[in-house]
């Protein structure tokens, strides 16, 4: 099937100035899924939530990526650990949710017991079943670290360290919202989107859809005064902010108000708004070529919210998620039809606006970069 998919170069995309969108085939089809979800999502670091959920002794969570369940768990020792969420027995899942974590995860199915470091502690019987090993029986470990506050898993046991894969985002969204290490998880919005991943980024890429799509949100910030600066692996949407009754209001005592969108390769957007005292989070947890999971978070310092932060977090479950949910859904129908001439030319405008689609064009290119391989 890849093969009759068009093979891209490695500079598509490279000249934003004349660049036309992947083709639809990209999104669509999912021999094409398959290749990035072990070309790309199973060798990068993907984040999975904020450090306050994994902040205690024993505390855990379990995500959904590319068809595997993953436990991450804070051991006893304080370490932070990542195993797929099967039993090496019989392969039932261990875990569901998050919580807090006995001394041992015990399977369901048939009780065998694994300590938070994913060594075998018990298991029924094992004693009467001739050669039993029980250090080839332990729970599969992946990558797991800590980074700028935040989560990441890699499926690469190999794979270099996240500051590699996204040097200098770290020190960038530090200076972006300084209180990120004492967030807390306020809110938590669950979609499965019938969109495919590369849909989604791509509607983050770009703040030409604000105006017309974003009506409350487009209030709050000067087109004007935004930029997008790209990164490498990870780039930088930065506005001006004004409070709006629509979206945003906030204390005048905020000295130069702003947002700044980050998104992080391959799939992750942090957003910090004016104030920069909370943060929302796009987590997209691939599915299929058409289904992306999505979890939509948002974090505050406080844990008991003011009716301010109670009334912004319905704009965004209400308003705004829904607004994006609907693009990316319409793109994902509209890339499937005979109507569509199969490209789609990226809005590249000379001066870089707070309109330009140039960050698209440079997202399109690191993905023709990584389908070299194939």
């Amino acid at each position: 099937m890849m093969n009759s998919i068009q093979r891209l170069p490695a500079d598509f995309c490279a000249d934003p100035e004349v660049a036309h969108t992947l083709p639809a085939s990209y999104y669509t089809h999912q021999a094409v899924f398959e290749y990035e979800k072990e070309a790309i999502l199973a060798r990068s670091w993907v984040c999975v939530g904020h450090r306050s959920e994994l902040a205690e002794n024993n505390a855990y969570v379990t995500r959904e990526l590319i068809g595997e369940s993953i436990i991450i768990v804070r051991g006893r020792d304080a370490v932070l650990r990542a195993f797929y969420n099967v039993c090496p027995h019989r392969g039932h899942q261990l875990l569901q949710g998050s919580g807090m974590a006995k001394n041992v995860i015990t399977c369901p199915y048939h009780a065998w017991a694994f300590r938070l470091d994913g060594e075998l502690a018990h298991a029924r019987n094992c004693a009467d079943v001739e050669a039993f090993d029980k250090t080839a029986s332990s729970l599969v470990p992946l990558r797991v670290q800590e980074h700028a506050g935040f989560i990441f898993i890699n499926m690469d046991m190999d794979a270099a360290p996240v500051e590699e894969q996204l040097p200098g985002f770290e020190a960038a969204l530090r200076d972006a919202c300084p209180v990120i290490d004492e967030l807390h998880l306020a809110a938590r919005f669950i979609t499965e989107t019938e969109a495919n991943w590369k849909s989604i980024v791509d509607n983050y890429m770009e703040c030409y859809h604000c105006g017309p799509a974003h009506p409350g949100f487009s209030d709050s910030v000067d087109v004007n005064r935004y930029t997008h600066s790209l990164h490498g692996n990870w780039t930088l949407q930065y506005g001006v902010a004004k409070p709006s009754e629509q979206s945003f209001t906030f204390d005048e005592s905020v000295q130069d108000p702003s947002f700044a969108g980050f998104w992080a390769w391959p799939c992750t957007m942090f957003n910090v708004p004016p104030g920069a005292d909370f943060m929302t989070v796009i987590y997209e947890l691939p599915v299929s070529a058409e289904i992306t999971r999505q979890q939509y978070e948002i974090y505050f310092l406080n844990k008991e919210l003011t009716a301010a932060q109670r009334a912004l977090i319905e704009w965004y479950r209400d308003v705004f998620r829904p607004e994006d949910l609907r693009l990316v859904e319409s793109v994902q129908k509209g890339l499937r039809s005979r109507g569509y001439r199969g490209q789609g030319r990226i809005m590249t405008d000379r001066q870089r606006s707070g309109e330009s689609e140039h960050g698209i064009a440079h997202f399109h290119n690191l993905i023709a970069q990584a389908h070299q391989g194939r």
